[in-house]
């Protein structure tokens, strides 16, 4: 990289903790911090979903499935999530604008209680820790500087952390604008040259395997049934409901949603390509790098400093919505209702300050123990599914059953469920290079069994269900 290139990138991360620092001033209460007032409009909330929800997970994950396994990559890992998120801006944003919520958990409290509050708070934080985006970061330091992986994830989460800290969700939103251009410009420029340089798409026919372009892949029946499964997280996502809750009025995140599925896909398709660009290249790269390391071979100076200030932009702006999140699920949903004294404003934005660099922390643990983007997206939705689906749908449409045995039992269950099964198969199982995840392979007779990590999601939610139907029939209803 020239050093214009690294001009480039400074500039951008000294603009974005500037404007963190210009925000924090207008900040006069807890609603300002958390959830911008309530005053956030369709354009600025299309740019904020579209960068949030959209990070480096999608970037580098979906073009790591696509370098190895072609097309099923945006039928089976990305597309279900359409649907997912059409449903929930239509039957799940009204109703939810309907209360005076903060945050996913306050559903929780409202409806069942301080316990399920709680465990939902947990399931919530666990799955907005930053983990992919951090991951990211720490990936694009290692190809471009040579930064090992370590210290990359460490570096990324301080940065991202700071302007979160200073300014709550509206610097976070202003970010996401910058954030959202940069993301889309980058990588429409880098698509054209590679597959400019390439021949084109159509060549990719002719230098690639036929199972790269078999909508369901290689992968076994019950990997793809995860995959889709997955995208029932839209439906209890943490950041699309704290922006239902930011937002001026329905219409607005309707508008933003509807808008948002367009682009989403557009995004998609092209990190896929170029993910399947990669494999036909010819090179042996490191699957979770492989988009990365193409396109900055491709592009010329000044150019690389843009995409990767582009590629920086679309993990931050996850980053810091996300520890704004996890944060506020430690010191809103967890401290402050089992506080024995009110909690002041000021005091509550203070410790969620803390709780954002404290999420930071945990954020990069995590990122150091998962060894791909996908199996650490894959835990993370699982715990929340798992966790919060079954009592949230239950509670808006079926509130006769929403007792506070049935949604406690159910939430507990799914994330009990969801992580002994996950630390069952860590114990037990071993990393298969070849298939990039960790497998336990268990014997009945003389038949083996292969349980692949991602299978967590088929036993847990089938066990939520199972005791929200339980706590319903033998627990009271509980008043909101």
């Amino acid at each position: 990289m020239s050093a214009a290139d690294f001009a480039i990138v400074i500039a951008y991360i000294a603009g974005i903790l500037g404007l963190g620092a210009a925000v924090s001033r207008r900040i006069a209460s807890f609603r300002d911090y958390f959830v911008a007032g309530g005053r956030m409009t369709t354009p600025i909330l299309v740019c904020t979903l579209v960068s949030t929800y959209y990070g480096l997970d999608v970037l580098f994950g979906a073009s790591e499935v696509s370098y190895r396994e072609g097309l099923v990559s945006w039928f089976v890992y990305l597309r279900p999530y359409y649907l997912a998120i059409l449903i929930a801006a239509i039957f799940l944003a009204r109703r939810l604008r309907r209360h005076d919520f903060l945050s996913l958990p306050d559903i929780g409290g409202h409806f069942y209680g301080r316990g399920t509050r709680a465990v939902m708070a947990v399931a919530s934080f666990v799955y907005s820790l930053p983990i992919l985006a951090i991951m990211g970061i720490g990936i694009v330091l290692d190809v471009t500087l040579g930064i090992p992986f370590a210290w990359g994830v460490l570096l990324g989460a301080v940065i991202s952390a700071a302007y979160t800290i200073l300014g709550g969700l509206l610097a976070d939103a202003m970010t996401d604008t910058v954030q959202f251009v940069l993301m889309c410009f980058t990588l429409g420029i880098a698509a054209i040259l590679v597959l400019g340089r390439m021949g084109g798409v159509e060549t990719l026919s002719d230098k690639l395997e036929p199972r790269f372009f078999d909508p369901l892949g290689s992968y076994p029946p019950g990997v793809l049934l995860v995959f889709a499964a997955s995208a029932l997280s839209a439906l209890v996502e943490p950041a699309f409901y704290q922006r239902i809750f930011a937002a001026v009025s329905y219409r607005a995140i309707l508008a933003a949603l509807l808008i948002g599925i367009v682009l989403w896909a557009a995004f998609d398709w092209v990190v896929t390509i170029l993910g399947m660009a990669a494999a036909a290249s010819g090179e042996a790269y490191e699957p979770r790098y492989a988009l990365l390391s193409l396109v900055l071979e491709e592009l010329p100076a000044g150019l690389k400093g843009l995409f990767l200030a582009g590629v920086l932009a679309t993990a931050m702006s996850t980053i810091d919505s996300y520890l704004l999140i996890s944060g506020g699920n430690i010191a809103y949903d967890l401290y402050r209702p089992f506080a024995r004294r009110p909690i002041s404003d000021e005091k509550l934005i203070g410790l969620t300050r803390w709780m954002v660099a404290l999420s930071g922390l945990v954020a990069v643990v995590f990122a150091l123990f998962f060894r791909t983007i996908v199996s650490a997206w894959i835990f993370m939705s699982t715990v929340l599914v798992a966790a919060v689906l079954v009592p949230v749908l239950g509670a808006l449409y079926l509130p006769k059953t929403a007792s506070a045995a049935a949604g406690l039992a159910s939430s507990a269950a799914g994330l009990a469920v969801s992580v002994l099964y996950y630390a069952a198969v860590h114990v037990f199982g071993t990393f298969d290079q070849d298939l990039s995840t960790q497998v336990w392979t268990i014997a009945i007779g003389e038949r083996s069994i292969p349980l692949w990590q991602e299978y967590a999601l088929l036993l847990a939610l089938p066990a939520s269900v199972a005791a929200y139907i339980l706590g319903a029939m033998f627990g009271r209803r509980s008043a909101p």
